[in-house]
């Protein structure tokens, strides 16, 4: 007969363990509602213009740097504002990695004006580049979640 191992019971414990996040936490201006009742989404989740500007605000981007993000003329911002245009999907997912690169900042830093302040700050790790001017190209937003990810773990950038 084998003999059986009882774990204790705080390690079974459905308390959240200090350090670790929940996986709604991946997000910071877009956390996404959830219901216990409702099936969950499929990635068919297109933003309107307007649900964006928060988040613009926040990096403190110019209409001209929005109209780059997009991949836009700023005149056409301008329509796409007045008429409050949804997003294509893909649109929407480059908001959305910007959106986790912006919670994982802040959870690294431990405050938005921490995390603006290395946003704004030249970064040697980066090629001397400032992040904040990465994240206009989805490229520079994976730098920038490989520098913050080694940060995460102790790396001096």
């Amino acid at each position: 007969m084998a003999k059986q191992y009882k774990l204790p019971s705080h390690y079974t414990s459905e308390k959240p363990i200090s350090g670790f996040f929940s996986p709604l936490e991946e997000q910071y201006f877009f956390s996404p509602k959830v219901s216990k009742v409702e099936e969950p989404l499929l990635m068919e989740e297109q933003f309107h213009l307007s649900e964006t500007k928060e988040m613009f605000d926040y990096l403190q981007f110019s209409q001209a740097e929005v109209a780059e993000v997009l991949e836009i003329d700023p005149s056409t911002l301008v329509r796409w504002k007045k008429e409050d245009r949804r997003l294509s999907r893909l649109l929407t997912k480059t908001i959305k990695d910007m959106d986790k690169i912006i919670a994982k900042g802040i959870r690294i830093f431990g405050t938005e004006a921490l995390f603006q302040d290395w946003l704004h700050t030249t970064n040697e790790s980066l090629g001397n580049q400032r992040p904040i001017d990465l994240m206009r190209n989805p490229y520079g937003v994976e730098r920038i979640e490989e520098a913050l990810e080694a940060l995460s773990w102790g790396n001096i950038l």
